[in-house]
């Protein structure tokens, strides 16, 4: 049985969170070439090795850590994550499984647009088999990556049995 969720450590927590998606034919171009400090993208976890069509959406969330970016890819790589899920509520929540029972609360939102974009994420995660993705990034600019994770939280049970 998982641990109830607990807050991201507030040292840790980024400058802004958003919800992203990448058509799965782009993925491995998108992050396996650039010098990444935290790069977790298994081969056989990519979207051709499970199947996955090259057009499907791969859903993922994006936090812009500003200066505590790299500190935050740390901390996450020894949490080893699994999955981020939406958890629907007063407030939603934004919910990080990670090793054998940890959760963290990634974000709490009240947002009507905020919530659409979560449905559209679970959404994309049912139509890509579960896979998506983490992105840690110092700011926006799309320049550098601090941290990238490939999530499938199907595969890794079926890792474990």
């Amino acid at each position: 049985m998982r641990n109830p969720p607990q807050p991201l450590p507030d040292n840790l927590w980024g400058d802004r969170w958003r919800f992203a998606s990448l058509p799965a034919a782009d993925l491995a171009d998108a992050f396996s070439d650039r010098l990444i400090p935290v790069l977790e993208m298994p081969p056989e976890w990519m979207p051709i090795a499970l199947g996955v069509a090259s057009t499907t959406p791969i859903p993922g969330v994006v936090i812009d850590g500003g200066r505590r970016s790299l500190p935050l890819a740390r901390w996450l790589q020894d949490s080893k994550p699994v999955s981020l899920n939406h958890i629907a509520g007063a407030p939603d929540g934004l919910i990080l499984e990670a090793g054998d029972l940890d959760r963290w609360i990634v974000a709490t939102f009240e947002d009507p647009e905020m919530r659409s974009a979560a449905q559209l994420y679970e959404q994309r995660k049912q139509a890509s088999q579960g896979l998506h993705f983490l992105l840690i990034q110092p700011d926006d600019s799309g320049m550098t990556y601090t941290g990238f994770w490939l999530l499938n939280p199907q595969t890794r049970q079926n890792a474990v049995k």
